[in-house]
């Protein structure tokens, strides 16, 4: 039989599975939800022994477990015996660029000693540092999730300064890049030095359970006329949303919206002050974060368009997963967003900030009720042929070949 090679993830997530089997002074929301999803298209492989390494709060103590062919690596962050996070006037992490938790992943990686790492997401330093020791050891492949220096309403706090250094640092001094095309050429305006290893090319997929197109179809109840689904936050493009739902309530009086999506309660009310101020407050649904998965897509369904007025975006995950819950989708023209539509029209797209457009092509999907459906075909259809995980795991797999035999 021949030796499995043993892959390594290094990334953050939770979710409810992970919280049942963790020792835990309280539970924290799900997020991430891009990294359990297609973790399932690993379960049942017999190419690679899996490991994944992860940070979580609130952890009691450094727990592994194994779970259909993954074994799973979660350990403590943040001040010891408290187990919350280091308060922001003395962030002890920041301090000492995050050398306890770089010390306990590189124990774990020199414990499993594998012979690939994949770091998911190069922005997040609590983990994402822990590459730049190990880069020079290992093969390691760099999964774009998104570019933190890219955000635009990050603020100029030493924390925010932190994450892009590191972020760079990682682009610079790695070789082996994977994500979407949008990803590849951001990384290629951002590296100093030319690379040949962006070949990899595999947008995460997404894993909505087709039972809620076949089995609840017929039975969904479309409360809202369009959904903002997302972090709800200005760069989100949040407060876009409110303005398209001022503008169409001038041709549809009654037009009912939500927000789905974690915020500050002070963001929130400013929010709610900008829809009071243009007439619309009683108009939106403000859902906020819904932590059980079959509830949230339960919600996402009670919707007939989603819209996505993000400002600056890789491949939104919510925008996969609505595909495949059957809405369509009209957006703002960002990352890989527009790529969507390289061979046919699947979502309708605007320039950034033209919120008059994104009004007009609302206002015919709903009046048009062929075109609504025929939209949604086609997003259907794109969406299982593009974002499916059993082809983007492949895709991944291909990846951690091609690696391995260029040692």
């Amino acid at each position: 039989m021949n030796k499995k090679n043993k892959i390594v993830w290094v990334c953050h997530f939770t979710n409810s599975f992970v919280q049942s089997k963790l020792p835990l002074w309280k539970k924290s929301q799900p997020f991430a939800a891009w990294i359990p999803s297609t973790l399932e298209g690993f379960e049942d492989s017999d190419e690679f022994e899996l490991h994944i390494i992860s940070p979580h709060q609130y952890l009691k103590k450094n727990t592994s477990f194994k779970e259909k062919n993954i074994t799973y690596h979660f350990f403590k962050i943040g001040i010891p015996f408290l187990n919350r996070t280091w308060p922001i006037f003395f962030d002890l992490d920041l301090y000492t660029n995050y050398f306890f938790n770089k010390k306990e992943i590189k124990r774990l990686i020199n414990k499993i000693e594998p012979d690939l790492i994949n770091l998911q997401g190069a922005e997040n330093p609590y983990y994402s540092s822990a590459a730049l020791e190990l880069y020079a050891k290992y093969p390691l492949l760099v999964t774009i999730q998104g570019f933190v220096s890219l955000e635009v309403d990050s603020g100029d706090t030493k924390h925010y300064k932190k994450r892009v250094e590191i972020e760079k640092e990682i682009i610079n001094k790695c070789s082996y890049f994977g994500g979407d095309l949008d990803s590849k050429l951001v990384i290629e305006s951002l590296k100093s030095d030319s690379f040949e290893y962006f070949n990899f090319l595999y947008p995460f997929g997404s894993n909505v359970k087709r039972f809620y197109l076949e089995e609840k179809a017929e039975k969904r109840n479309k409360e809202y006329d369009i959904l903002f689904w997302s972090r709800i936050t200005k760069g989100k493009g949040a407060e876009d949303f409110i303005k398209i739902v001022a503008a169409l309530k001038q041709t549809f009086p009654q037009i009912k919206a939500q927000m789905i999506g974690g915020s500050s309660d002070e963001y929130i009310n400013v929010l709610k002050k900008s829809a009071n101020y243009l007439n619309c407050l009683e108009n939106i649904n403000f859902r906020g974060f819904v932590t059980n998965i079959d509830d949230l897509y339960g919600e996402v369904i009670k919707n007939k368009i989603l819209v996505l007025p993000t400002y600056n975006d890789r491949l939104p995950t919510v925008l996969r997963e609505a595909m495949q819950l059957g809405l369509p989708i009209v957006s703002y023209k960002t990352g890989s967003i527009p790529g969507i539509n390289n061979k046919d029209e699947v979502i309708l797209l605007s320039e950034v900030g033209d919120i008059d457009t994104i009004v007009k092509q609302i206002t015919i999907l709903l009046n048009e009720k062929f075109f609504f459906n025929d939209l949604i075909q086609k997003a259907m259809k794109y969406s299982e042929d593009e974002f499916g995980i059993k082809n983007n795991c492949a895709k991944m797999t291909n990846a951690y070949k091609n690696i391995l035999l260029s040692k």
